[in-house]
């Protein structure tokens, strides 16, 4: 599994935050909102593949960044640290 940072900003109506939050939580069980709209996604897929799912609820005037990571760092996320890094190791 890759360690991957998904980030966009939401720029219309739909999708809400909310559909979002549910499109992304699809991907299993190591999907963690870290920051306001950073999600970190531990995903068996490409980044390529990672893009193009998040990319079928966006509408075009969205914005989105999909990043593969190798290391982090990190403190104060939304969610434990813990379960970040539990994830990340996987």
């Amino acid at each position: 599994m890759a360690n991957y940072f998904v980030s966009y900003d939401l720029n219309g109506p739909n999708p809400t935050h909310a559909q979002m939050d549910a499109h992304l939580k699809k991907l299993g069980p190591c999907v963690h909102r870290v920051l306001e709209t950073v999600w970190y996604v531990g995903y068996g897929g490409t980044l390529e593949q990672l893009q193009q799912y998040v990319d079928k609820i966006l509408s075009q005037n969205d914005s989105l960044i999909v990043i593969a990571a190798s290391n982090a760092r990190m403190r104060h996320l939304l969610v434990p640290n813990q379960s970040v890094i539990d994830c990340w190791s996987k």
